[in-house]
């Protein structure tokens, strides 16, 4: 646990919250960015940390799969099977159209971290259980709703390291063939593939295509309310 002279204000966490970006960068699969040994060291133990650290999001019920109460997952990849990825993405996947942007991604990417979540009935194809269907949809809904906080906490964890993110609700890494291809297990489902972009590469004149919904985003009070009995 961080001292209290290193933890954040509430002010200081709510710029964090408002100020992250979401940042699509695009580069070339022919000359992907590179990754400096020294960058790499430096930064692949903040990522590991972060997503440790993410893991402290609260979730409900113990989904008690293979012995781990969590419902998610993270699988981390590094820049160079990324890079190999995208150099061999249209050839193990032909299905995709050649303008899919998953490859150039793919090329300027220090890290991706996969977050999958575990659902508890969804996934079960005849499965026998005492629970009434209603009570099913709730615990799974609660099972995506804990990863999806883990899943915010990893943004806001990167983010206030100077690296940034691209939460990508995954394409082609959803499929079964991808899946298999990295050897995660079928009953896991996609939620986030979050890039992640080094500070060293911040600067670097690529191609960045903001979130498409910040703009759009409502007054809060369109959204919120006060109740009063």
């Amino acid at each position: 646990m961080p001292s209290s002279s290193d933890s954040l204000s509430a002010s200081q966490l709510a710029h964090l919250i408002q100020s992250r970006v979401t940042l699509k960068v695009l580069g070339d699969v022919d000359s992907p960015v590179e990754i400096s040994s020294e960058s790499a060291g430096a930064n692949r133990p903040k990522v590991l940390d972060a997503v440790r650290c993410a893991g402290w999001a609260p979730f409900r019920y113990d989904r008690a799969h293979e012995g781990i109460a969590e419902p998610w997952r993270a699988h981390v990849l590094w820049h160079e099977d990324c890079r190999t990825i995208a150099a061999n993405f249209h050839r193990w996947f032909d299905d995709v159209k050649p303008s899919n942007k998953l490859p150039r991604m793919l090329s300027t990417c220090g890290a991706l971290v996969l977050v999958t979540w575990i659902p508890q009935f969804q996934s079960v194809t005849g499965a026998h259980s005492s629970e009434t269907p209603e009570k099913q949809r709730q615990v799974d809904e609660e099972h995506l709703a804990a990863a999806s906080a883990m899943v915010q906490n990893l943004l806001l964890l990167l983010s206030a390291d100077s690296m940034g993110t691209y939460w990508s609700s995954g394409g082609t890494f959803r499929t079964s063939a991808m899946f298999e291809r990295l050897e995660i297990p079928a009953q896991e489902r996609l939620l986030a593939a979050v890039f992640v972009e080094f500070p060293e590469t911040n600067s670097q004149p690529l191609e960045r295509i903001a979130g498409k919904q910040r703009a759009n985003r409502s007054k809060t009070h369109q959204w919120m309310r006060e109740i009063s009995l």
